[in-house]
């Protein structure tokens, strides 16, 4: 399931998650990127990943996706300097209970299909 959400969704994950990391070093006020430090790889590859389960509640349902794509502005400290490191539990905790229901719901579709209802 995560792998196809990942398939489907990964050019356009790959485009914002460039533009919402140059927006935050652009906050930052940080002259240079280095592409090559695990810091940034980490950060790329959370942001890919978590824009690309975004894309896929929006193509679902618009008002989750616009949800979650907005709580993704909860994880860099730059955007809200008062709540720094206060606010990321709730982009996870929104992504984990989207990933949950999802699963669920396939879980539910599959036994009902198989179950004959």
């Amino acid at each position: 399931m995560f792998i196809l959400i990942l398939k489907k969704n990964f050019k356009k994950a790959i485009l914002l998650t460039f533009a919402f990391i140059g927006l935050i070093y652009f906050l930052e006020d940080n002259s240079s990127i280095n592409f090559f430090s695990p810091e940034f790889l980490l950060t790329f590859l959370m942001y890919l990943i978590l824009f690309a389960i975004s894309l896929d509640a929006l193509d679902k349902n618009k008002f989750l996706g616009l949800f979650m794509s907005f709580s993704l502005l909860f994880l860099p400290p730059a955007i809200f300097p008062g709540f720094a490191g206060k606010l990321f539990p709730l982009t996870y905790g929104i992504f984990i209970i989207y990933l949950f229901f999802t699963y669920g719901f396939n879980m539910f579709r599959n036994w009902k299909n198989n179950a004959g209802l």
